[in-house]
């Protein structure tokens, strides 16, 4: 298992950063751009002027010519930040005289009480002190000099992003003259500059960060094959090929084969459109019906495809993960997956060609696991592995929130395989579905915010019957008897979940109980009452019910719903008005005192900043008509509706924070053997961490006001 520390630096995933700032000196003064760039891949690159919030000093804009007016309609550094810590992600920084950059960024995000941290840095002109001795840097002196030194243009000189592009190249460059000073790998680097005591001792008496005394043994060995996270940070969606070949069943295999090698693709899927695929071609069939005599081959070169296609196609969904794509298609031994959007349209497919270079290893295969298990136990062997895959994403710099995601997305495969265990169990009974339904996970997994201490959160919606519109729910006469069946199906579910290891849910928000099982026009009229009457349940059946998702049956009844309840509830600023009021019963946690509100030690961060921090962005979706259901999602589309203060994205990021603090305290409590929760040991925080936190905390104080302004 290799280790970050001994990747050879021509190897070594880097990525480049400069900062334009206000000044030269770090805990004061602000950062007005930031420019980023992969030195092996110069087109991923970052390029973004940032509002410092304060005036720019002429002496400043004489060397980067960034003036007050350039940045006055840029976005603030809470925005920008975001998207920087993104692209480094565990990538080690370098720079040129990198330790000013990274103090400075973290004075600023000290200042606006921002997450910043990163796993390891090279400073460009330290060097070059090895590669090229300390007499050479000395009279180098600069970036110019370094790049006349090594043939590098200079262009953009005094822009983020143009500096950036120079060091990147440099460091290519110099490569060759570390490796004669045996400076191979990133420890011999990072042992190297620790060696240099005059440097570090004059740029950390300037305020800058001293890189090689912020790195530690445990940073050198960290793993980074233990799991790739590649696959459980890219959803399907990103990944797959687009714009499908597809041509009718009788098309000849000849006139398909001249079609695939105009388009370059290897398969041609069989159907009249994207609603009516039936089967697929690849290049490996062409093979197989080629395969034969000279005179056979002329014959078969007219024979339809209807006559040779694989079928029914394999398919996942464009929100998956890339890690579900990999296990069925090591699973079922074929090289192409159809790819479906959220009607159930066909939209893309997936190539074993664009993904060789991911590894398909047991912990990729979880979802499909519980895609395919007959019974609780399998789908429990299978969610067991979730602490040790989360522990593995943390470990390898993977966000909180990509954790919550796949752990979500395993959550959402269990429920979906539950309800087909629990359909067939009643098929088995001579019971079948009277009606059409879906099963939809509700909460935090239909946001894709789960933690590691799930219960069952789920519901079912049955088509209406001929009397759907009827009183009592929408359930008399024939749809009583459906609401019997589908009642009893959901009770099948439940058990199924928790011998899976997923609690029943003890405020009994289950697909058994009556609240929670209704015919379509049962639930359109429950969600009017909830709206219209408004008390403390109803708002809490809401929110749950909100950010529902459905993950089995007829997709098209949720969808129809959830328009319903979006419509409905856009239109009643009193409801809307009721919901924000929860917001003040939380107040972030605080004594009255201010200090932090804990029970043994620990800080309960669900209950009073991640459902704060959560249920602002809905109430605000809500009231923009905004259908997404994750945090970012709703964040990132009321930024873009303009119609919003411009801190709200902040909001989800401050979300991401606390999901990345809950998780590694449950993990930790996994592995100690206690039971998870989203109490968090204040003990174990970083100094850092605490003051995020209590940035947050301050925020989360704020949201009653910051709502109200929005809405009203």
């Amino acid at each position: 298992m290799a280790s970050l520390a001994t990747i050879p630096l021509e190897k070594l995933p880097v990525v480049s950063v400069d900062l334009e700032t206000t000044g030269l000196r770090p805990a004061h003064d602000r950062i007005v751009q930031i420019g980023a760039c992969d030195p092996w891949d110069e087109t991923s690159r970052l390029d973004h002027l940032v509002n410092p919030g304060v005036a720019i000093p002429q002496t400043s804009t004489t060397i980067h010519h960034i003036d007050d007016a350039m940045v006055e309609g840029a976005e603030t550094l809470p925005l920008v930040l975001p998207k920087l810590k993104s692209m480094i992600g565990a990538k080690v920084i370098i720079g040129f005289n990198i330790g000013f950059d990274l103090a400075v960024l973290m004075h600023e995000a000290e200042r606006h009480g921002l997450e910043w941290d990163w796993s390891a840095a090279l400073c460009l002109r330290q060097l070059g002190s090895i590669a090229l001795g300390a007499e050479a840097m000395l009279v180098m002196g600069d970036l110019d000099a370094m790049a006349g030194h090594y043939g590098i243009d200079v262009e953009d000189r005094h822009t983020a992003l143009g500096d950036a592009l120079i060091t990147g190249r440099i460091y290519r460059a110099m490569l060759p003259d570390l490796k004669k000073k045996g400076i191979v790998t990133l420890a011999d680097a990072l042992r190297g500059l620790s060696g240099l005591d005059d440097a570090r001792m004059a740029t950390a008496r300037a305020g800058w960060i001293d890189i090689a005394a912020s790195l530690g043994q445990p940073m050198l060995n960290r793993a980074i094959e233990r799991i790739d996270p590649y696959p459980y940070r890219h959803r399907i969606g990103d990944l797959m090929l687009k714009s499908p070949l597809i041509m009718p069943r009788d098309t000849t295999i000849s006139q398909a084969a001249r079609r695939m090698k105009d388009e370059k693709i290897d398969c041609v899927f069989v159907g009249d459109d994207t609603a009516s695929v039936e089967g697929i071609v690849s290049e490996r069939d062409f093979v197989h019906a080629l395969s034969h005599t000279f005179e056979e081959v002329a014959r078969t070169r007219d024979l339809p495809l209807g006559d040779i296609m694989s079928t029914p196609v394999i398919t996942v969904s464009e929100r998956d993960f890339m890690h579900i794509a990999l296990g069925r298609i090591s699973r079922l031994d074929i090289r192409h997956l159809g790819v479906t959007d959220d009607q159930g349209l066909f939209s893309g497919w997936i190539s074993t060609r664009e993904l060789i270079r991911q590894r398909a290893t047991s912990a990729m295969v979880i979802g499909d696991q519980l895609g395919h298990a007959q019974s609780g136990q399998d789908m429990a062997d299978a969610l067991n592995a979730l602490p040790m895959l989360a522990n593995s994403l943390l470990s390898d710099g993977v966000s909180g929130h990509d954790i919550a995601a796949v752990i979500s997305g395993q959550y959402r495969s269990a429920l979906s395989q539950a309800a087909q265990l629990a359909e067939a169990d009643l098929a088995k009974e001579g019971e079948t579905p009277p009606r059409a339904y879906a099963v939809l996970v509700l909460g935090s997994a239909g946001r894709g915010e789960s933690l590691l201490a799930a219960d069952q959160d789920h519901a079912i919606i049955f088509a209406d019957g001929d009397d759907g519109a009827d009183g009592n729910n929408g359930n008399n006469g024939d749809d009583e008897a459906a609401g019997v069946y589908f009642r009893r199906l959901g009770a099948k579910i439940s058990d199924y979940l928790d011998e899976a290891g997923i609690p029943y849910c003890l405020g009994k928000v289950m697909s058994s109980e009556e609240k929670w099982c209704r015919s379509l026009s049962g639930w359109r009229q429950a969600i009017s009452s909830w709206v219209k009457k408004g008390r403390p349940e109803d708002l809490l059946s809401v929110d749950i019910f909100f950010d529902g998702e459905a993950v089995y049956g007829d997709m098209s009844l949720a969808r129809d719903l959830q328009q319903a309840m979006q419509s409905k509830a856009t239109r009643r600023p009193d409801f809307l008005k009721q919901l924000a009021g929860n917001l003040g019963s939380h107040g972030g946690g605080s004594t009255f005192f201010g200090g932090v509100k804990t029970e043994g030690g620990r800080f309960n961060i669900k209950k009073y900043l991640l459902l704060p921090l959560v249920e602002t962005l809905r109430i605000l979706a809500i009231s923009r008509g905004i259908s997404e259901r994750s945090s970012g999602g709703r964040a990132s589309a009321l930024y873009q509706s303009g119609t919003v203060p411009s801190e709200v994205p902040q909001l989800a990021e401050d979300i991401h924070f606390c999901l990345k603090l809950v998780l590694r305290q449950q993990i930790s409590d996994i592995a100690s053997g206690d039971l998870p929760t989203t109490k968090v040991e204040m003990a174990g925080l970083s100094a850092s961490e605490k003051q995020v936190l209590k940035s947050i905390r301050g925020r989360v104080s704020l949201l009653p006001n910051v709502v109200q302004d929005c809405l009203f």
